[in-house]
């Protein structure tokens, strides 16, 4: 299973009017922590982002599968009212789409690569990175669509996980760095 393919599956839930984070986890069952961490990332990451609160939810979803990877749980828990959140699957599709062309790009560049950065203890790390990264997406939420560094972050560290190409987990310090340019300029 790669990005794309985590995609096509939230694409494929859009037959209905709306989609909520319940159905969206439920599609992959649930042990399925890897697309529940990777889910928001990806909306975060498309023009969805743009919607007040939503890099909000997102984030905080993130923060809550990641801390439970690095707990190292058997089944996935999310409180029932970020289960009820809902977004318009029209809205989804769009974002979804324009996503699409990306993760086939990063899906057809992974390989085999610095396997030691997907490897435990290293793998936990990666688990906290993400958390760190969902429970800073709020506060970036104040600057429009920066929010969206973090959930690049998010992507390429799932991706590493995803694939085992540590390459991709070091390039996910690049937009880190961006995040924490602009929260430093917002908040001293």
């Amino acid at each position: 299973m790669g990005l794309t393919d985590i995609v096509d599956d939230v694409l494929a839930l859009c037959d209905t009017e709306r989609v909520s984070v319940g159905e969206m986890t439920a599609a992959f069952g649930g042990a399925a922590f890897l697309p529940a961490l990777l889910i928001p990332a990806v909306i975060v990451v498309s023009p969805l982002s743009g919607i007040p609160f939503l890099p909000t939810i997102c984030g905080i979803m993130i923060f809550l599968v990641a801390m439970q990877m690095a707990a190292q749980r058997r089944k996935l828990w999310l409180p029932g009212w970020l289960c009820r959140r809902s977004i318009g699957t029209r809205r989804l599709k769009s974002g979804m789409a324009r996503v699409r062309r990306l993760a086939r790009w990063l899906d057809g560049h992974s390989g085999r690569r610095l396997t030691l950065l997907t490897r435990q203890p290293t793998l936990t790390l990666l688990y906290l990175a993400c958390a760190v990264c969902g429970l800073a997406m709020p506060f970036l939420e104040l600057v429009p669509f920066s929010s969206s560094l973090l959930a690049s972050a998010v992507c390429l560290m799932g991706l590493a996980m995803l694939t085992r190409d540590g390459l991709w987990a070091a390039v996910a310090l690049i937009p880190i760095l961006g995040a924490i340019t602009i929260l430093a300029r917002i908040w001293f």
